[in-house]
C-alpha cells in the first residue's frame, strides 16, 4: 500500500507542476553561446529586414518556408514570458520575438542539433547570441 501511495504522490506532484500556469518554461535558452529553442534544441535566427518592435515579420510566403517562424500556441502566449515577446504574423499565426521585438526563426536546412548553416546567409540572417 505504501508503494502505491508513494507512486501516486510522485505522479500527482509531477502533474501539478506541469499543469500549474505559474510554472512557465522559457521557449528558448542560451546553449554554447547560441539561442536555441527549448522544444527542439535547434538554432534560432533573426532577419535583418525585420525591424525591432514593429510587431510584424518581413519573412512570409516562400521566405517562411526556408526560414520557419519560431511559432507558439495561444495557450503558450497566455503564460507570458519576460524574456520574449509575441507577434501575430500576416497569416494569423503567433511568433516568438526577442525581448526587443525582433522575430525569431529556424533555418530549414539546419538538420541536426548545433547546425548554424544559416548564419550570415546573404548577409541578412544572424544566429542569436
Amino acid at each position: 500500500m505504501k508503494k502505491l501511495s508513494l507512486k501516486f504522490l510522485i505522479l500527482f506532484s509531477i502533474f501539478t507542476l506541469f499543469s500549474n500556469p505559474s510554472y512557465v518554461r522559457d521557449p528558448a535558452k542560451i546553449k554554447d553561446g547560441t539561442l536555441i529553442s527549448t522544444n527542439n534544441n535547434m538554432t534560432l535566427y533573426v532577419f535583418d529586414k525585420d525591424s525591432e518592435g514593429s510587431g510584424k515579420s518581413e519573412c512570409n510566403d516562400q521566405c517562411a518556408k526556408n526560414w520557419p517562424p519560431f511559432s507558439l500556441t495561444e495557450k503558450e502566449k497566455s503564460h507570458g514570458h519576460g524574456k520574449f515577446k509575441v507577434i501575430t504574423r500576416n497569416d494569423g499565426t503567433l511568433q516568438w520575438t526577442t525581448k526587443s521585438g525582433k522575430p525569431l526563426y529556424f533555418y530549414a536546412k539546419d538538420e541536426k542539433l548545433g547546425d548554424k548553416l544559416g548564419d550570415n546567409l546573404n548577409n541578412l540572417w544572424k544566429v542569436v547570441k
